[in-house]
């Protein structure tokens, strides 16, 4: 089959694409057919060697898939051939990375996709949607009527967020980089969208929630403790979740005087049950029509490097959506996703798109 893979860490230039074997399952393990792949910024951290973990070689990269199920080991009882999942889980920790015509994935690890729902669609939402899930809903625990701002949210983290965020029935502010970016953070959701290069983020903010924020959620590679306790409300929760090599100051008297709590995680720390519990949450906002990315651009499997050094350049407003070679897969569809939701979309707009 054809996959794009590496034999050692490096630039986008150890990416190889070429011919490698159909993996063999196990008892307790599915084969699928990939239909649509996304690149995440993860996946660059993973094929470069910054986040250390086990890579047997040759690697296969990539973490996300949606696709169908040909083959199930006898031990399999939640899937069966013909089946449409999704996953978000693979490449990393020793398993073998999505980005191939075919996948073996740990019964554990695969979710059933929603009926009805695109695969592109589902693809490009399904690893920002974990992020947020995570920290919006099993962290932060966001309720109805609180107020969120999110810090850099004008990304496809602080898409997710936003989107969810307001199906929660909170309202959100953001800061965004540029009007293009606005324009479509606003038609997710977002009540106010500050451009921080030239509007004041802490007045606005304190005109928006006057008695402080709820829910301080920092996306950017720079989180500052201090910004965060600037703004967020007595007993309000902080969530870092970026900036792996960025240190920052925490003034400990205001923390503990203004009884906060701060929140740090990862989602390669999940274990399985708690990957299930997200799972679950995530086909909820699909089926709901809440998840809705803006895909960029889609490519074939066979420009996987083109596509990390485009994710690495800082410049895509939106993802990346990979199709598979020679496999029947869904390129038209895809494109006509990239069309529909790399535009500015209101929720309803994206549920009749799917």
């Amino acid at each position: 089959m054809k996959a794009a893979f590496i034999e050692h860490t490096g630039p986008p230039e150890v990416i190889q694409y070429g011919e490698i074997q159909i993996p063999v399952i196990s008892a307790d393990q599915v084969l699928v057919k990939t239909e649509a792949l996304a690149v995440n910024p993860v996946d660059t951290y993973i094929r470069a060697g910054s986040v250390k973990t086990n890579l047997p070689f040759p690697f296969v990269i990539g973490r996300d898939l949606v696709g169908t199920v040909i083959k199930t080991g006898e031990r399999v009882t939640r899937f069966h051939e013909g089946d449409r999942v999704w996953t978000n889980n693979q490449g990393y920790d020793g398993r073998q990375g999505t980005f191939s015509a075919y996948c073996r994935i740990p019964e554990h690890l695969l979710y059933p996709l929603p009926p009805r729902i695109d695969p592109c669609r589902a693809v490009a939402v399904v690893h920002s949607a974990l992020t947020a899930v995570i920290g919006l809903q099993f962290k932060a625990k966001l309720t109805k009527g609180e107020t969120l701002f999110v810090n850099g949210g004008d990304g496809n983290i602080g898409n997710a967020v936003v989107r969810i965020a307001k199906a929660l029935g909170a309202r959100v502010a953001v800061t965004s980089s540029n009007e293009a970016k606005r324009s479509w953070i606003v038609g997710a959701g977002a009540d106010l969208a500050i451009d921080y290069k030239k509007e004041n983020v802490t007045e606005l903010l304190r005109d928006f929630a006057p008695a402080g924020v709820d829910v301080y959620w920092d996306a950017t590679r720079a989180p500052e403790a201090k910004q965060a306790l600037d703004v967020v409300a007595h007993r309000g929760r902080i969530v870092f979740m970026a900036g792996a090599n960025h240190e920052t100051l925490l003034p400990s008297g205001r923390f503990y005087l203004q009884n906060c709590t701060l929140y740090g995680y990862t989602v390669t720390d999940a274990n399985p049950g708690e990957l299930s519990e997200y799972a679950m949450q995530i086909n909820r906002w699909l089926k709901e029509g809440i998840l809705c990315a803006r895909i960029d651009r889609v490519l074939p499997l066979s420009q996987a490097a083109e596509a990390h050094r485009l994710v690495e350049s800082g410049q895509l407003f939106g993802k990346i959506v990979l199709e598979p070679d020679g496999i029947g897969s869904s390129t038209e569809v895809c494109k006509h996703h990239a069309q529909v939701l790399g535009k500015d979309k209101t929720d309803e707009q994206c549920q009749a798109a799917a």
